[in-house]
């Protein structure tokens, strides 16, 4: 849904940026079927001129509108570069968001697990005898927090809080059935004894 949002901006943006470059297209197509009008008139000029004084007077007017076409013409290239390269800076710029917003969905996706479905608050929970190491009980939700004591496999616990995510681990407040409290990482938990 965020997308849409930001889509149909972007999308009229492009479209016009992408008409801008086709009307100045357009005029320097234009502009150089001009110019190339007025050469082949000054070369019918120089051909009827013979040296004639008159002559001369036209294609010097002619030659100075050919030079104002020319100088349109290369004005208009050089606008046209410039929205060229305004609008490849907005492409890699989108691009650029677009790899950020995937590698912070990614990372949202990869987001740690709670522990075992089944956890909840107020539910019963035990350490897992997978690995069989004990499993740290800590003052508060993070690794930064001090080690209150070590809970050994099977060991069972009421879940009063959580989860909450820190230093990339989901933690759970926790009682013990012998009145330890404190946070322990979800990962290592289980909703029933294994």
């Amino acid at each position: 849904m965020l997308g849409n949002l930001f889509k149909k901006p972007e999308d009229d943006e492009k479209r016009q940026m992408v008409e801008g470059l086709q009307s100045m297209g357009e005029q320097i197509g234009a502009l150089s079927k001009q110019l190339a009008d007025k050469n082949a008139e000054i070369e019918q000029l120089q051909q009827a001129a013979g040296g004639a004084g008159a002559n001369a007077t036209a294609l010097d007017a002619a030659k100075k509108e050919m030079d104002a076409l020319q100088q349109q013409i290369h004005e208009l290239q050089r606008k046209l570069a410039e929205e060229q390269a305004a609008h490849e800076a907005d492409e890699m710029a989108n691009e650029l968001i677009r790899k950020q917003q995937a590698k912070a969905q990614a990372k949202a996706t990869a987001a740690p697990s709670a522990g075992a479905p089944g956890l909840a608050v107020g539910g019963s929970a035990w350490v897992t005898r997978a690995g069989g190491l004990p499993l740290r009980l800590r003052s508060g939700a993070g690794l930064g927090h001090d080690v209150l004591d070590r809970l050994p496999p099977g060991t069972q616990m009421t879940l009063l809080d959580g989860p909450q995510q820190a230093d990339n681990y989901a933690w759970w407040h926790i009682r013990t059935a012998d009145g330890r409290e404190g946070w322990v990482a979800g990962q290592d938990l289980r909703a029933q004894p294994d």
